[in-house]
């Protein structure tokens, strides 16, 4: 189990930096990107690195919502927000009895699950022909809702 979470971890980061690493995409759009990747990975360490990252993360969805950064960056809103959500969810529990980080089990992690299901969907949605306008990001967004959806999986 313990490698099957690193592998849904390094995977969701993998696919949170993969639009910003797009030499198409302008400077202004790649830093939340990299904050999502960056609160993945410190999300998953627990503790204070879990606080930070939820932090980083709420902070980064307010600056995207900000007036002069909607239009560039005001659709990764919701991906703050619920990866946000899922790392709190996913916290609640106990140590893992094989001596990793805490992670849920039980409701928090069925919860997570769900709301990780219907992420993936909602933006996987969005990539069906004739619906969106950025795919990579939908499909960036999709990939790292499934990880977290993966990983919430295996706590049950």
């Amino acid at each position: 189990m313990p490698l099957l979470h690193t592998v849904g971890i390094s995977v969701g980061c993998v696919l949170a930096l993969a639009p910003a690493l797009l030499p198409s995409v302008r400077p202004a759009r790649r830093w939340p990107h990299v904050v999502m990747a960056a609160g993945m990975a410190a999300g998953h360490l627990g503790g204070l690195f879990l606080s930070v990252a939820v932090l980083a993360l709420v902070t980064a969805g307010w600056l995207c919502g900000s007036p002069s950064r909607r239009a560039e960056t005001g659709h990764h809103i919701p991906d703050f927000v619920v990866m946000a959500l899922l790392l709190v969810l996913m916290a609640f529990g106990g140590p893992d009895p094989a001596g990793g980080h805490a992670h849920a089990g039980g409701m928090p992690a069925a919860l997570a699950l769900v709301i990780g299901l219907a992420w993936t969907c909602a933006r996987l949605v969005r990539v069906l022909p004739g619906r969106g306008k950025g795919i990579g990001q939908d499909l960036c967004s999709a990939g790292m809702a499934a990880s977290m959806a993966f990983m919430a999986a295996l706590s049950l």
